[in-house]
């Protein structure tokens, strides 16, 4: 890979007019006198901007390449390193990604390139996302935001929809939202970016009530899938739609999007997204009381995950198979499970509100309604304080049933009555 220049850019001119073999005159002239271009390439006198776009043009460069010193091509060259360094990435190889990506925003910078070190940024954020760092990984994001002015439309709309997904994983779905919200209004938009800022308002929305919402969402996001260009964008969309087709009762439907999402991720070398794509037919197999298949679904995605380090994917297919487990009468198996990922979950407040009610239903298996009762109440603020409101129903619905259960009749009313707050509190 072709290293930054550290040279004058008077040496430059000089060393390029020598490589072709030209005298001074050569160069310069009609445009310009030879004792001219001898100032400019001993550094005592700066070309104007006319003279170095007619410099460049003698030289067959663009007046960056020149002003820079930008071999021809590097743009397409690094940018190109930074999609195989993203396919490393996806399939485990980690440290190479990383490696990659720290040198191209080295590059980029030195040659001026903002729109490719930003893709580098974003990149770097995304090892960050990767690792199931989100503090990090929001920071990076924001550095890489520093440089969207220069990105393409496609990078700005994923930079906000990791920024999303981190303040949504920090418990603040309101600001997620707001901040995808208002980028969609800008107009124009081109479909990739606009699909991807609609894939990033469904999960929120959903979590937070909005069921009719992340609907319109999913619709408009379903008519930009026939324009939209980027394979990768078009899979996400299709994972995420799959949730609301899921909730409105449309099982094979929402079947037919992870099917379509795990092809074209494995299409593009995406491992890691076609797993979690298996992650969330398995998740939809078990609400549809295929046990079974969605055991088998789950175990194959959590050891592929494993097997490329994805720590957040690896987690939460785990809880998703502990979920089963606890269904298909394991609950030993089923706590072992969500007591050996329960540290990588503790980064992420929506797993962590799940795993602490799972731990829960496991306690009221058990018939231990003490400890059933203490972890479900404590699932329930968490999920109450991050806004959760999907998930706080469902905890509050058992929290009831696990007091009811001990003779505790008005604290169970209590519990039904802030499980029917939190729905009322929901978008309609």
């Amino acid at each position: 890979m072709t290293s930054a220049p550290a040279e004058p850019l008077g040496a430059r001119i000089r060393r390029l007019r020598t490589g072709r073999g030209w005298t001074q005159r050569e160069l310069a002239e009609p445009g310009y006198d030879r004792g001219f271009l001898a100032k400019v390439e001993t550094g005592s006198r700066p070309p104007s901007e006319e003279m170095l776009a007619y410099l460049a043009q003698r030289l067959g460069l663009t007046v960056d390449e020149l002003r820079f010193g930008r071999p021809p091509g590097v743009a397409v060259e690094l940018r190109a390193s930074l999609d195989e360094g993203y396919r490393d990435l996806e399939q485990g190889r980690v440290a190479d990604a990383e490696a990659r990506f720290a040198a191209v925003a080295k590059q980029a910078a030195g040659y001026h390139l903002d729109d490719v070190e930003c893709y580098a940024r974003f990149c770097q954020a995304e090892v960050k996302w990767q690792l199931f760092d989100v503090a990090e990984a929001q920071e990076a994001l924001e550095h890489a935001g520093e440089l969207a002015g220069a990105a393409p439309p496609w990078l700005r709309a994923m930079i906000v929809h990791r920024w999303a997904n981190c303040r949504f994983q920090h418990g603040d779905p309101g600001p997620a939202i707001a901040r995808i919200e208002a980028e969609l209004a800008v107009r124009p938009l081109d479909p990739d970016a606009e699909l991807c800022l609609l894939t990033a308002l469904i999960h929120p929305l959903m979590e937070m009530g909005g069921l009719h919402r992340a609907r319109r969402a999913a619709e408009d996001g379903r008519r930009l899938t026939r324009v939209a260009t980027r394979p990768d964008f078009i899979a996400r969309f299709h994972r995420q739609a799959s949730q609301v087709w899921h909730a409105t009762g449309q099982a094979d439907r929402a079947d037919e999007d992870l099917t379509e999402a795990c092809r074209l991720f494995a299409s593009v070398g995406f491992d890691r997204d076609a797993a979690r794509c298996r992650w969330a037919r398995g998740y939809l197999l078990r609400h549809l009381g295929r046990l079974d298949e969605a055991r088998a679904e789950l175990t194959t995605a959590r050891d592929q995950l494993a097997a490329i380090g994805a720590e957040e994917g690896f987690a939460g297919a785990t809880l998703e198979l502990a979920e089963v487990r606890l269904r298909q009468g394991a609950p030993a198996e089923a706590a072992a499970l969500v007591s050996g990922v329960r540290e990588l979950l503790s980064r992420d407040v929506e797993a962590r509100g799940e795993a602490t009610s799972l731990l829960g239903q496991v306690a009221r298996a058990r018939g231990d309604l003490e400890t059933a009762t203490r972890l479900l109440r404590e699932a329930f603020e968490i999920q109450t304080g991050a806004s959760l409101h999907g998930a706080a129903v469902s905890t509050a619905l058992r929290l009831g049933d696990a007091l009811r259960q001990r003779g505790h009749l008005e604290d169970a009313i209590a519990a039904y009555r802030r499980g029917l707050d939190s729905a009322s509190g929901t978008d309609a």
